[in-house]
């Protein structure tokens, strides 16, 4: 499993703008390429306006080829020419499990 990490931050007169768009256009793209979420969160105490995300793919070439495909959707370039001014700090890490024995609960 690969997992694409990113955090950004919302103005906090931009966050209802923001998660009214995201939640009703871009998740719905977002999706319809079978990206995956695992989760979707915003930090309540710590940097005002942070949002994370945490997206699974099966390995490297599988993130390639969907976020690629995300990218050249004109919905979602259209989208992010809305959402773009409303985010700074944006940071995207790739993930990868470290080599140690973890029990989920």
């Amino acid at each position: 499993m690969l997992y694409l990490h990113v955090t950004f931050i919302v103005a906090a007169d931009a966050i209802e703008e923001y998660e009214t768009i995201f939640r009703d256009e871009f998740l719905p793209r977002i999706l319809a390429h079978g990206i995956r979420p695992v989760g979707i969160w915003k930090t309540m105490v710590g940097r005002a306006g942070e949002f994370i995300e945490l997206w699974e793919f099966d390995d490297a070439a599988e993130y390639e080829r969907r976020w690629k495909a995300l990218g050249a959707d004109e919905a979602v370039r259209r989208i992010m020419k809305r959402t773009g001014p409303l985010v700074t700090n944006e940071e995207l890490r790739l993930l990868e499990a470290a080599p140690f024995p973890v029990s989920r609960r």
